[in-house]
């Protein structure tokens, strides 16, 4: 094993973070195995040129991170939680869940959710809230949803439990029952349920590797009365369909013209921080936008925050007293302390630059496949060669091990004659293991069904 630093004018920052992060890479590429033991401070000093305090910092740097364990008379070693996280069961690799674990800030931020909670503050953090949220945790949701050049004041922010609890109080503003809402052909599963709950009536408009087609949705609103459009206009869930800013904007121009409130779920939107969410092309009263941390940061911190129209913030807080009262102060506040001190920052850059490797191995692994993706995308939509069915070819994977979620999963009502699975990037602890994953799904492709798995 041999550590390497990237050239002087490849990389930022002091030389011991440069260590500590090429440390990572050697962890995440699984060239460092859980337990394995790392050169002295004093070799690796020597091997790299560098002075041996400039080591001794990028060790204790990498301890903070959670990567690597010191124990006094035998050396430093790889910890083994910086790679073992729980799986679905032994022997399973799981591409179905689109979540990316930030692992090399999980000792960092097991320390901060200790520290989120000063004692001085307990009384407040213990009682009740306001149901949009305090004000300080609003603020720093008006922050983060700041940095995509959206307007964002804080008396438009509601704190919510999570990106899917914030969809659900948007449905529960501004629809009743038996109202139509129009999604995407295929869509998130959680809004399925939710309209279900709500006994709300969905509508699908169609879409290209560009998202929704601004034809589709004109033509839903002239023979309808939709209430409102739910929408991923960023690495739209499942299909990793990217909206260009013209179709942003001729997609803002249909809505403007029927009126028609959008939901945008921009949880994925972090990953290009270049792109203009749809709603900053529309006027504030029509647009009720959605992000959160549990994807840009980790599942575990369930906080969202929701722009939405100032007129409407009254209407969500009762909503909010009626589902959960207020959004967990403890996760406010971890959430709050992480985006104000710069540590979600920092998670951010990892996460874009972890999913644009891993988007390279993909490319590379599933090249002779019809993948649909984009370079910084969590996820792929593979559609499946003749003749393969999409519920064989999921339990074939299940059988060799890999979890898919199928077309169905995300088509309203489960039904669509559409062949294809979203493949998730984020899970696998390393990318050794993602290639292994890929390359399997490569095999199963590749092979000839048996004769049951083609009976319809």
């Amino acid at each position: 094993m041999t550590i390497k630093l990237p050239p002087r004018g490849q990389r930022s920052g002091p030389i011991y973070q440069a260590i500590a992060d090429a440390i990572g890479r050697e962890i995440e590429a699984g060239r460092l195995k859980p337990g394995g033991r790392l050169p002295t401070q004093r070799v690796l000093a020597r091997q790299l040129g560098v002075t041996l305090t400039t080591v001794t910092r990028a060790y204790v740097e990498a301890q903070r991170r959670g990567l690597l364990s010191g124990e006094v008379g035998r050396g430093t070693f790889v910890r083994p939680s910086a790679l073992e996280i729980e799986g679905p069961e032994s022997g399973v690799l799981d591409l179905a869940v689109n979540s990316l674990m930030p692992l090399p800030y999980m000792e960092e931020l097991a320390d901060r959710l200790a520290a989120a909670i000063p004692r001085s503050a307990g009384a407040r953090i213990f009682g009740y809230q306001h149901h949009a949220g305090a004000r300080h945790n609003r603020a720093a949701g008006s922050a983060w949803i700041g940095w995509t050049g959206l307007e964002a004041p804080l008396d438009r922010i509601v704190v919510t439990g999570g990106g899917q609890h914030a969809i659900l109080l948007s449905l529960m503003a501004l629809a009743k029952p038996g109202d139509e809402i129009l999604v995407e052909e295929f869509t998130y599963p959680g809004i399925t349920d939710l309209a279900g709950h709500l006994h709300l009536r969905l509508r699908t408009v169609a879409v290209d590797r560009e998202g929704i087609i601004p034809e589709s949705l004109a033509e839903a609103c002239r023979t309808s009365r939709p209430t409102a459009l739910y929408c991923i206009s960023s690495f739209q869930n499942p299909t990793a369909a990217m909206m260009s800013e013209k179709r942003r904007e001729d997609i803002a121009m249909v809505a403007l013209e029927h009126r028609l409130t959008v939901i945008e779920d921009d949880v994925f939107g972090f990953l290009a921080p270049e792109v203009k969410p749809l709603s900053s092309f529309l006027p504030e009263d029509q647009v009720f936008y959605i992000t959160s941390t549990s994807k840009s940061l980790a599942p575990g911190i369930r906080i969202g925050y929701l722009l939405a129209p100032s007129a409407m913030i009254e209407r969500l807080s009762v909503s909010v007293l009626r589902t959960m009262v207020n959004a967990p102060p403890a996760m406010a506040e971890l959430s709050t302390s992480l985006i104000t001190d710069g540590v979600a920052g920092r998670i951010v850059e990892w996460k874009r630059k972890e999913i644009a490797a891993r988007q390279d191995i993909a490319a590379r692994v599933l090249a002779g496949l019809d993948v649909q993706t984009q370079p910084n995308s969590p996820h792929l939509w593979v559609r499946l060669p003749e003749p393969w069915r999409t519920d064989a070819f999921v339990a074939r994977a299940r059988h060799r091990g890999i979890l898919l979620n199928s077309a169905e999963s995300f088509a309203v009502g489960h039904e669509t004659d559409v062949r294809a699975v979203r493949i998730t990037l984020g899970p696998p602890a390393t990318r050794s293991a993602l290639e292994e994953g890929l390359n399997e799904i490569v095999r199963i492709v590749n092979r000839v069904p048996e004769a049951y798995e083609l009976v319809v």
